[in-house]
């Protein structure tokens, strides 16, 4: 999914007044986080910059179909915590988590993590 899809798709399901860059930001501290959080403990250093005004709007996301919808889910996440929409917020981080674990999941199951053997039999 690219920055300009996943910031017009949250907009379609959950329409707002904030900012692209603002969006851009929350999927650029996303991104981050995974990038530290899964993929360098996989030992994986996937390209990243920061997605700010320079950034372009076909810029690929690090999250692969069909588990992208991640983005989504956090824009309408991150977009009802700033507008005091807490009982929405609380849904929508439910929505994200299955789909952040179930991605986590699969990407763990399909990556060795760093410094782990494989079983021998």
């Amino acid at each position: 999914m690219t920055l300009a899809a996943a910031i017009e798709l949250a907009d379609l399901s959950r329409p707002n007044e904030f900012d692209a860059s603002l969006k851009r930001f929350w999927l650029s501290a996303l991104d981050g986080q995974i990038r530290a959080e899964l993929y360098e403990s996989c030992g994986e250093t996937p390209a990243l910059g920061i997605y700010d005004g320079s950034a372009d709007d076909e810029t690929e996301l690090l999250v692969p179909w069909p588990f992208d919808d991640l983005y989504v889910r956090y824009l309408v996440m991150r977009i009802d915590f700033e507008n005091g929409e807490f009982e929405r917020y609380n849904n929508d981080a439910a929505a994200f988590n299955r789909i952040w674990q179930s991605y986590a999941g699969y990407y763990v199951r399909h990556h060795l993590p760093q410094g782990a053997a494989a079983l021998r039999f």
